[in-house]
């Protein structure tokens, strides 16, 4: 199976084979420092340290490291389930189930944290639009502005509902169009 979210080659393969080689726990630590540093996730004493720890030698160390970041990196920028990606991290890279069951964990905090509960998240109920036209003003007698009201319905899963009113003009309805139509364009490149 390929996968669109990242490239599968040897080099790949023979990172998750390292992943695979580790105790449990380790990794966990090791995918936890990984995703939570913003430059190099280890000084140059931590390295030293975890190449004796796990035995590995100064490439085999670097190889584990990338692989894991760049697992974790690529992942993060699609929209998977966490079930879709645990099973393609099982079936497609080969990780072990209990490598794959704490990868997911981490990487579902991340996202949560990045991207916040989903369930919570506001959804779309109905929607309803007037356009408005104002004809005469004190300062100019003949100038028409058009403009548009947008009203969204929101609700959430606990029924919290709310409702958010947009009110647009010509050049910022225009906006809003253009940026949906490439929305929908990106969507049905999918």
């Amino acid at each position: 199976m390929s996968l669109k979210w990242i490239t599968l080659n040897d080099r790949l393969q023979n990172g998750a084979k390292l992943i695979n080689s580790l105790p449990t726990n380790k990794f966990k630590i090791i995918l936890t420092q990984i995703q939570s540093s913003k430059g190099d996730p280890f000084t140059e004493e931590e390295l030293t340290k975890l190449q004796e720890s796990l035995k590995l030698n100064s490439a085999n160390l670097q190889l584990l490291i990338q692989c894991i970041a760049h697992i974790f990196k690529q992942s993060s920028k699609v929209i998977l389930k966490p079930t879709v990606l645990q099973k393609q991290l099982v079936e497609d890279l080969k990780l072990d189930e209990e490598k794959s069951e704490e990868f997911v964990k981490i990487w579902l905090q991340e996202t949560k944290n990045d991207f916040g509960n989903f369930e919570d998240r506001l959804k779309l109920e109905d929607m309803s639009w007037e356009i408005n036209l104002q004809t005469a003003s004190k300062l100019c007698s003949k100038e028409t502005k058009p403009n548009a009201r947008i009203h969204f319905k929101l609700s959430d899963n606990h029924n919290k509902k709310d409702n958010v009113t947009l009110e647009l003009d010509e050049e910022e309805l225009l906006n809003l169009y253009n940026n949906l139509e490439m929305i929908q364009a990106k969507l049905d490149n999918l």
